[in-house]
């Protein structure tokens, strides 16, 4: 029925097809991994700010009360960063730069609703007639635990440097809020100095 040649241009066509949908499927893939990847940090930066001369900082205790000692687990790892980052701690007498930090959490709505259709309908030359209801029935409803963070650098009364960002928590527990903390300073002390 089919000719020798036919039968190799249609595997050909087959093979090309199958190429495309596994392109297709590895595209699919890349973009869900990078939508659920953890959101970049919010930076600002003074860019009149010459950071090359900055060489001290001090990070005074937080306006706002938090946990002791998640305060001095925050204040720690900040300053291991910057001191990785080639700045020195200096009493607040003797600092280039005051290093101030915000802690926050908020909770995120999951919620999933499936909507429910009722009705009946006649359309005809006459007209049409259409009776119905929608239910919304709440299916599978979380909140997600969020940490927020904070970190500004000042220097004469000044702004010079912005980094705020949050990561959603898996459990809630002391050592999982730390963990992510940690991730969370090493995302928001990234960019600094930033290049100029």
């Amino acid at each position: 029925m089919y000719s020798g040649t036919s039968k190799g241009l249609m595997r050909e066509i087959m093979l090309s097809v199958n190429k495309a949908k596994a392109v297709l499927f590895l595209a699919m893939c890349v973009l869900i991994v990078s939508a659920c990847s953890s959101k970049k940090p919010q930076v600002s930066v003074d860019d009149t700010q010459n950071f090359a001369d900055i060489k001290t900082f001090h990070i005074p205790s937080p306006v706002k009360p938090i946990n002791a000692t998640l305060a001095n687990h925050l204040s720690s790892t900040i300053t291991q960063n910057l001191i990785a980052k080639g700045l020195t701690p200096a009493s607040e007498e003797n600092a280039d730069i005051t290093v101030i930090y915000l802690p926050s959490n908020s909770t995120k709505e999951d919620g999933t609703t499936l909507n429910l259709g009722l009705g009946t309908g006649s359309f005809g030359r006459s007209g049409g007639i259409s009776l119905g209801s929608i239910f919304s029935i709440p299916v599978g409803e979380q909140t997600t635990l969020q940490q927020g963070l904070q970190i500004d650098m000042v220097k004469d009364g000044k702004f010079i440097y912005s980094a705020s960002g949050v990561v959603e928590l898996e459990s809630k527990d002391s050592i999982s809020i730390q963990n992510k903390l940690d991730e969370l300073v090493i995302r928001l002390l990234e960019q600094y100095p930033p290049t100029q």
